[in-house]
């Protein structure tokens, strides 16, 4: 699983930064997260590739946020893309693709699915687990968060040769999850593994002020990726417009218990990048924290 941040300014494009595009790789298939203007060319100058994208997820209908649908879905039907695309979103994304597809008139040749998403839906993606949370911002807006399942627990090799499994081929029939005998009891996994161990996983806010919301339904994720739109001394202004400050993002990250908190969707204003992660950093602490920059990838690792 890798995270791949595409365009990672808020609001308006700058030299240095395009608009939201975020991007999830799941054994080899891509999750997009919004789709700002300019984000087809990201794709492609980035490691990932334009028809490798089987999911978009709209966090909100903003237009820095949306704007480079339509010609993405063009370039997919122009480059002869053969399977199916998804695109689900808040109330009215169907309403919205619809008149995007109207008003430009491209006949695509392959399947789209448009589906509007509420608050607790879900969908498996790749055996992971993708789930909307409603945020507060100032239109109809939903978070995502994607889990794999739990993995099995270790095996304990000492317990089993206590219990009479002698090491070889029983061992790894109980690492497969199969029963056996053994000195004439029956074993089974449960008797020799460990407690299930969390799958990789990840939390998208979307445009959003500080939410208890998707901070619960985040819990303990291995990473939250979360807006930090201004710094501090703009506290009002997030208020007024439904943003988070770097240090309000660290505290919904801190309350999640998420293991790695990426900033995203900065804003122009925000001249001084080191001062807006170290506003975080006095929160979640220096170790758990980065200002995402167009192009940086993140690798997400199981935890042992």
């Amino acid at each position: 699983m890798e995270a791949h941040f595409l365009g990672t300014a808020g609001g308006v494009p700058s030299p240095d930064r395009s608009l939201p595009c975020s991007a999830l790789r799941v054994n080899g298939r891509t999750v997009l997260f919004d789709c700002g203007e300019g984000s087809q060319r990201q794709l492609m100058i980035s490691s990932l590739s334009l028809m490798s994208v089987d999911v978009l997820l709209l966090s909100h209908h903003h237009g820095d946020h949306v704007t480079g649908i339509p010609g993405m879905l063009q370039t997919m039907g122009l480059f002869s893309r053969g399977r199916g695309l998804s695109i689900m979103g808040p109330a009215g994304t169907s309403e919205l693709i619809g008149g995007m597809m109207s008003t430009y008139g491209e006949e695509l040749f392959y399947g789209l699915e448009v589906r509007d998403l509420e608050d607790g839906d879900s969908f498996f993606f790749e055996h992971a687990q993708v789930t909307a949370v409603a945020t507060e911002h100032s239109a109809p807006s939903l978070g995502y968060v994607v889990r794999e399942p739990l993995r099995p627990g270790r095996f304990l090799p000492e317990k089993a040769k206590a219990l009479g499994v002698p090491e070889g081929p029983l061992f790894s029939r109980l690492q497969r999850g199969e029963a056996v005998e053994a000195g004439g009891r029956r074993v089974g996994p449960d008797d020799v593994m460990g407690p299930p161990r969390p799958g990789r996983s990840m939390a998208y806010s979307g445009d959003t002020a500080p939410s208890g919301r998707f901070a619960a339904a985040a819990d303990d994720v291995d990473l939250m990726v979360h807006e930090a739109t201004f710094p501090a001394a703009m506290a009002h202004r997030a208020e007024e417009s439904r943003h988070s400050t770097a240090a309000q993002a660290a505290a919904i990250a801190r309350d999640a218990g998420a293991h790695f908190l990426v900033l995203n969707h900065i804003s122009a204003r925000v001249e001084d990048e080191a001062a807006h992660m170290r506003e975080a950093a006095e929160v979640i602490g220096a170790a758990r924290v980065a200002v995402a920059r167009d192009f940086d990838r993140m690798s997400i690792h199981h935890r042992d």
